[in-house]
């Protein structure tokens, strides 16, 4: 797994070794937001945006699987890169599964965040929200997808299904917000099955909601 340093490829892994051993995940850096309105200046509209994931990142998974159940499939278009991150990071080399892109038939998944951003600086993450009217990418932060798939493309997806209820919501971004802490994990220390656990004070937390389903279970 690499990065681009203004705008160029280098295959180089995280310095796990300045922070102890621990896996840092940095933060997203594109944060715009689709809005049913467009009152954000990126409007939802039907087939207007494409995702870019992995059925290798489970954050990006559950990106899939809000455009699955909001009934999204018709109106948001994916492409899926090749499950192995190597030397140049996420690929769309052919293997099974993997959706090419259709927007810019890039070979790899940085020349998307290059078309975005010539000099962007930084890791090249799933899932990937682009926006093929103003050609960029609106965002690459999970949790802020999901937001979005949830509630601003009710107009062709399924409104009766509301993930992030009202009610719930403060206690749904206070776990969402630990789970998050907790992609930092030892991976140069735990075994990868331990170090991926979800922590027992967290899983205890999502217990307690009511037993439906909300974001902190997708």
């Amino acid at each position: 797994m690499g990065l681009l340093v203004d705008g160029e490829w280098h295959d180089q892994w995280y310095d796990t070794k300045s922070t102890g051993g621990r896996f840092v995940r940095t933060s997203a850096q594109f944060r715009d937001r689709v809005t049913a309105d467009g009152s954000s200046g990126f409007k939802a509209e039907s087939g207007r945006y494409h995702l870019y994931v992995s059925y290798a990142c489970p954050w990006a998974h559950r990106t899939l699987i809000y455009r699955k159940v909001k009934g999204l499939q018709n109106h948001v278009s994916v492409s899926v890169v090749n499950p192995l991150m190597l030397e140049h990071g996420w690929t769309f080399e052919h293997a099974d599964g993997v959706v090419p892109d259709t927007i810019h038939g890039a070979k790899y998944l940085h020349q998307v965040y290059t078309a975005a951003r010539s000099d962007y600086s930084g890791r090249v993450t799933v899932p990937v929200l682009w926006d093929k009217e103003t050609g960029t990418i609106v965002n690459n932060e999970s949790a802020e997808i999901i937001r979005m798939l949830n509630t601003e493309f009710d107009q062709w997806g399924n409104a009766g299904l509301d993930f992030y209820p009202e009610s719930l919501r403060d206690q749904i971004d206070e776990i969402n917000a630990e789970v998050t802490a907790a992609r930092s994990v030892t991976v140069d220390i735990l075994p990868r099955e331990e170090a991926f656990q979800i922590p027992d004070l967290i899983r205890t937390k999502i217990n307690l909601l009511p037993p439906s389903i909300t974001s902190v279970r997708v």
